[in-house]
């Protein structure tokens, strides 16, 4: 499978939570938001409990060379623009459940926030357009960029798979379809059960299908626009 040239690369924030995810050790609350949704979304595939939301402190931590009694030297405005996560957005953050909303599937592909594995679906017997979104490609199918990308078509076949299977035990059809998928996480190599769900929606005259975590449905059921 080729590389998508859309692909956003993790940012060194949403590394570290991803690793923090996959080897059991808690959330650093100095991460960005960004990175909490991957960390939470990591153990939403594995499975695991979603930890509790890590509480704000109300008191800054002095610092330890400054001498009780002694007042603090202020800081120059000169030198304190906020960064773009003080400033409550992410660096590379992806497109959030709103602004998703507002895109058609083509526009969500081209911006990075959905993977087009139409390709690959169309091999497997699935006639329509079909997409991942990004944290369920970047946190069930590369693992956190830990899957060598010869690997990657081969996660995503299982993935479509284990749709199909679920869709064939199916007595009714229904527009939103939660089904379980057995993948691997890097380093260990035994597979684990995930809960996916795929939706189905109208985009310009055909149906498409785009594929996402727990997490993301329920938030949005759809995560762009119908087509006109």
């Amino acid at each position: 499978m080729s590389s998508n040239p859309t692909a956003r690369i993790l940012t060194h924030d949403e590394r570290r939570a991803a690793d923090a995810a996959f080897t059991g050790r808690p959330f650093d609350p100095s991460w960005s938001e960004a990175a909490r949704m991957v960390y939470d979304g990591i153990l939403v595939a594995q499975g695991l409990p979603m930890p509790a939301p890590t509480p704000i402190p109300t008191e800054q931590p002095k610092d330890p060379d400054v001498t009780p009694g002694e007042p603090e030297a202020p800081a120059s405005p000169s030198n304190s623009e906020p960064s773009s996560e003080q400033a409550g957005q992410a660096p590379d953050s992806p497109a959030t459940s709103s602004q998703l909303q507002a895109l058609s599937r083509e526009e969500a592909v081209q911006a990075g926030a959905l993977i087009d594995v139409t390709p690959i679906a169309h091999k497997m017997g699935l006639r329509l357009p079909v997409s991942f979104s990004r944290p369920l490609w970047e946190i069930g199918i590369t693992a956190a960029h830990n899957v060598p990308e010869n690997e990657l078509e081969g996660r995503v076949r299982d993935v479509l798979m284990a749709f199909r299977l679920k869709l064939a035990a199916s007595r009714v059809a229904s527009p939103l379809v939660e089904f379980p998928a057995l993948l691997a996480f890097p380093p260990d190599p035994t597979p684990q059960a995930c809960v996916l769900f795929a939706v189905a929606h109208q985009e310009a005259a055909s149906t498409a299908l785009t594929f996402l975590l727990p997490g993301e449905v329920s938030t949005t059921s759809i995560p762009f626009s119908a087509g006109e």
